[in-house]
């Protein structure tokens, strides 16, 4: 899904030591500089509270930073109104008027703006056609689906051809199947006119599907940022590893740094290899972070083997996920496909864990406190 995103000069849109406080104490943003390219797809993600959506709205307009500034195309507009901002907005409500038509939802932005008839009727005409909605063109809000109400709230964001297109949690009220389809929608139609979009989701899966960068938000903060590959392979922390897709986080000392190896302990007495980061430091504690698919059933003889028995099965038709108990009471989850299991899948039986250092990462380790 990623695409080439052509360079433009820096900071198409500029956020800089931008922060947010409703009282003066507690800050939902902290300090944030994010740049955003021209034609750029960027998803903010985070869990509920983690500053995302109040990011999009002082994009929007409709949150004003406490400190800090916002530049598009080099002018400030931190202290804009919604409107004079050309900001195209599209919500998870939809937020479509009852009493009008599919049209005149459409139209209803170039109207305010006073385009003439014939201008505002070929647009509105292009923009349904855009989202396959053009039969629908005299039909209430009522008589549509909820995949079809969101395609109108899209086109009415496109239509008067904004510079900014910004999307909040468009797909929460549809069903998976729709929602999927929708996604490669969406991103179709960001591609074929070049739009810059920012979206926020709590999907991660979503993000990972659109996403040209992904913007990984916790406590106000980006903690992450990259393409889905980076952001997936390459966790930055902790709480990148926990939140992005399934992962093992097991907690060890650091026994050893052989270049870009690192030789780590667990509690339960086992040695295994991973990745060396900024976090590795000899004799220091760590979190290694390996993910489930990377987790294969070896023999009791191989090196940087982990001992442990099955304590739960689940099936999911694509794949099984096979949690084991090691000796100390740490469970890892290893992700197979029905066909490719080597081993007893009953509960209770033996069995020998291992993965490559290259698959595991050593990251920050848990706090006291956690």
């Amino acid at each position: 899904m990623q695409k080439t995103v052509v360079q433009q000069p820096k900071g198409h849109i500029r956020l800089r030591g931008v922060s947010k406080s409703y009282d003066g104490d507690t800050y939902i943003v902290r300090d944030l500089d994010l740049d955003i390219e021209k034609g750029e797809f960027l998803t903010l993600l985070g869990p509920s509270g983690s500053g995302k959506t109040t990011t999009l709205m002082m994009l929007a307009g409709f949150e004003f930073p406490t400190s800090g500034s916002i530049d598009f195309d080099g002018e400030a507009i931190q202290n804009r109104p919604p409107e004079k901002r050309d900001i195209g907005m599209v919500f998870q409500s939809y937020a479509l008027f009852p009493h009008m038509t599919v049209a005149e939802n459409v139209g209803y932005s170039l109207r305010v703006r006073g385009v003439p008839k014939a201008e505002l009727n070929r647009r509105v005409r292009d923009a349904l056609a855009m989202v396959q909605l053009e039969q629908f063109i005299d039909r209430k809000p009522a008589a549509l689906s909820g995949g079809q109400q969101q395609r109108v709230a899209l086109a009415r964001a496109l239509v008067f051809e904004p510079r900014l297109v910004l999307m909040d949690e468009p797909l929460g009220a549809l069903d998976k199947k729709l929602r999927e389809d929708l996604q490669l929608e969406i991103r179709h139609i960001a591609d074929k006119l070049d739009l810059t979009v920012v979206y926020v989701t709590h999907d991660q899966s979503e993000a990972l599907t659109m996403s040209d960068r992904i913007a990984i938000f916790n406590d106000g903060k980006i903690q992450q940022i990259g393409n889905a590959h980076d952001i997936y392979a390459a966790p930055a922390n902790r709480f990148v590893a926990s939140f992005v897709g399934d992962n093992n986080c097991l907690y060890a000392t650091v026994e050893a740094i052989d270049g870009d190896v690192v030789r780590a302990r667990l509690a339960g007495g086992h040695l295994i290899s991973a990745t060396r980061t900024e976090h590795a430091r000899v004799g220091g504690a760590a979190t290694i972070a390996v993910r489930p698919e990377n987790i294969r059933f070896a023999s009791g003889d191989m090196p940087d083997v982990v001992t442990g028995h099955v304590c739960d099965v689940v099936y999911y038709g694509d794949q099984i996920r096979i949690h084991v108990e090691l000796s100390d009471g740490v469970r890892i989850v290893t992700k197979s496909s029905p066909g490719a299991l080597f081993t007893s899948t009953e509960l209770g039986a033996p069995v020998f864990l291992a993965w490559d250092a290259e698959q595991a990462r050593v990251l920050d380790p848990r706090h006291a406190e956690q």
